[in-house]
């Protein structure tokens, strides 16, 4: 019987290949080689590939929501500072000299949210909650008079996200990290110049 640790040393190694080579070219045997566990051990924990890539995604998410949480929440620096502290982190990570192969969420989406209900619902879930998180600090700035009243936190939000996530697939084309310096250049200087 397959153990708690087998589990979570799947999901991580999980996690990497298809962050790396994308869903549908990790195959599950590739996942038990890499992770050196036997076949039953994966069916044992979890039903089909979606359930796994569900837990790669609940995982992947908390991560990301303890990062956001991290950085949005530390109410000693002023909300937009925060939030340009947290995108050039991002960047760190999610950029071309980054340790990760683009926004997970954003390389899933282009890949399987089209065919795959199921998933598609679950990245759903995960942009509504990263982008509310930026839309409460974006009201945190509202509240402290570094954006015009008149400012719609809801839907900057929305923008940042979809706009990071273009600039994320832009900066793969690239093999640059020009689009993302833009978008943090044109969020901080433009978009979200109070």
């Amino acid at each position: 019987m397959a153990n708690h640790g087998t589990r979570e040393e799947l999901i991580e190694v999980g996690l990497k290949q298809i962050h790396s080579a994308g869903y549908t070219a990790t195959g599950i045997n590739q996942i038990l080689d890499l992770a050196d566990v036997p076949k039953g051990s994966f069916y044992h924990h979890f039903p089909s590939k979606d359930a796994f890539a569900k837990e790669i995604l609940d995982h992947y998410n908390f991560a990301e929501q303890q990062r956001w949480e991290s950085f949005l929440g530390d109410t000693k620096v002023s909300p937009l500072k925060r939030l340009r502290k947290y995108f050039k982190e991002m960047i760190a990570i999610y950029g071309r000299r980054g340790r990760s192969a683009g926004c997970l969420l954003g390389n899933m989406t282009l890949e399987i949210a089209e065919h795959n209900p199921e998933l598609r619902g679950v990245l759903r879930k995960s942009f509504d909650r990263w982008q509310n998180a930026i839309a409460k600090t974006i009201r945190e700035a509202i509240e402290q008079h570094e954006l015009p009243k008149t400012a719609n936190a809801d839907e900057l939000a929305a923008v940042l996200v979809n706009a990071w996530e273009g600039a994320q697939v832009r900066t793969k084309v690239e093999q640059s990290d020009k689009p993302l310096e833009l978008f943090l250049d044109v969020t901080f200087n433009v978009l979200l110049k109070g």
